[in-house]
């Protein structure tokens, strides 16, 4: 049950473009200017995969913090890392950060990766 629990929080390949969606739509929601939004290659691993994204954004340090913490309650997995934020003019902040998301691999995903993995080893 906790296996399934946690696996309903990790998105299908079709659902992740409304997870990035719905982080660039909390960065807006809370008046964010978004100076750069670039999702990156995916990274796989045995039974998931993660794709990290490149954000700067600019607004006031309350509105990020909402930002931030509005990622947290997403009901999917995603994590802020690598973060930094510096004052920029007229009161504002400039953070970036990598969000990274993840999503589970389906069955078809796994079994190639089986076989990839088989045929390395030959």
């Amino acid at each position: 049950q906790a296996f399934g629990a946690l696996l309903k929080q990790l998105p299908n390949k079709q659902e992740m473009d409304a997870l990035i969606t719905d982080v660039n739509q909390a960065g807006l929601g809370r008046g964010l200017q978004f100076d750069l939004f670039k999702p990156e290659a995916e990274t796989v691993s045995e039974f998931y995969a993660e794709t990290p994204i490149t954000v700067k954004v600019t607004g006031g340090y309350h509105d990020i913090a909402a930002f931030v913490s509005d990622v947290s309650k997403l009901s999917r997995i995603v994590t802020l890392q690598n973060v930094s934020m510096l004052p920029a003019k007229d009161g504002v902040l400039n953070m970036d950060a990598t969000v990274k998301t993840y999503r589970y691999l389906d069955d078809e995903e796994v079994i190639s990766r089986k076989q990839q993995a088989k045929e390395q080893k030959k």
